[in-house]
């Protein structure tokens, strides 16, 4: 891990290659899979991040903002990316040992997430019926402008198809690895992920039902300012069934005592702008359990996150029930998608 000082070091060198000014003013936001700084200069803001070296290609990194602007063109709401000034959306820096991946984008002032996953999924208050339909509809324009769009030239992006999701090597990592795992609770994920498996390579993957989506649509990752909704986060962003980030935006509503009416409001946002039809209805579960896996999978390398300790409190025995569930009947037990609004 670096230090403080280097990462300031790193952030400011990082700075300057985009454009900003020897003395802007550079500020520490977070550090988890990537460390996040707030610049500021001139009268303007950035978000400024340092990617964790590894995780991305400078490709698949410049992949994601080419998205990002097509996205924006299409009238979605995410924040705008900024080229450096040679052109790149991508500045590379280096701490004398090691080089890292550093990228700008627009800063959304006064904003904040629409809900807290966890305090959600808990049964604490969830964002309203007003703002989940319009969540929905935004999740809605964003697919469509990937259906109108397709992949950029030169796109290159990591799937979430059937092996990103539960194959041999996983996006994620597998749930059925889990160290704390009992052997009766490693062989029943490990017999759910093989089905699945099966269940989601028999999915359809046609230009209405599979392309470029962002891939983690939590609440933490769509921010509410005057104008509305915007979407952030676009780091784990891919090629993907679009009903995965449907069932990503619902399924820590999947625990609460409102759970269908909240599920409800997000597709009848979505509905507005974009059709579901009964095939949709039948992805549904397995998509919404592999999402769940994804999560335990998530944590299998990083035992000491705080994210780690809820997801084996909390997700890990619902998940196991949703799994024998879904063995025995193909359903999770969580809410079906509802189409009839």
């Amino acid at each position: 891990m670096i230090t403080l000082e280097t990462e300031d070091l790193l952030a400011r060198q990082a700075a300057t290659a985009f454009g900003c000014a020897p003395d802007a003013l550079i500020a520490f936001v977070k550090r988890r899979e990537n460390h996040v700084f707030r610049v500021a200069d001139g009268g303007s803001e950035w978000a400024l991040k340092l990617h964790r070296p590894g995780y991305r290609t400078d490709r698949e990194i410049e992949s994601e903002a080419l998205v990002c602007e097509l996205m924006a063109a299409a009238g979605v709401r995410v924040p705008s990316p900024i080229r450096s000034q040679s052109g790149s959306h991508i500045a590379h820096v280096s701490s004398g040992r090691e080089t890292y991946q550093a990228t700008l984008q627009q800063w959304v002032p006064d904003a904040r997430p629409i809900g807290d996953s966890a305090q959600v999924y808990l049964g604490g208050r969830g964002p309203d019926g007003s703002t989940l339909r319009e969540l929905g509809r935004l999740i809605a324009l964003m697919h469509r402008c990937a259906e109108r769009t397709g992949t950029p030239e030169g796109y290159e992006r990591p799937a979430w198809d059937a092996e990103g999701l539960v194959g041999d090597r996983p996006l994620w990592g597998r749930a059925s690895e889990l160290p704390s795992l009992d052997d009766a609770a490693r062989q029943l994920l490990r017999t759910a992920e093989e089905r699945l498996a099966e269940d989601l390579a028999a999915l359809g993957r046609s230009s209405k039902a599979f392309g470029p989506i962002h891939g983690d649509l939590t609440m933490e990752n769509i921010l509410r300012d005057k104008a509305g909704l915007i979407v952030i986060d676009f780091d784990d962003m891919g090629e993907g069934w679009y009903l995965f980030d449907l069932a990503t935006a619902s399924f820590f509503f999947t625990n609460h005592p409102e759970a269908e009416g909240m599920i409800r409001h997000v597709v009848a946002g979505y509905t507005a702008e974009r059709p579901l039809g009964p095939e949709d209805a039948l992805a549904w579960h397995p998509l919404l359990l592999a999402r769940a896996l994804t999560y335990l999978g998530w944590s299998v390398e990083r035992p000491d996150e705080q994210a780690t300790a809820f997801h084996l409190g909390e997700l890990l025995p619902r998940v196991a029930a949703a799994a024998r569930n879904y063995l025995a009947t193909g359903r999770t037990g969580w809410p079906d998608l509802p189409l009839r609004l």
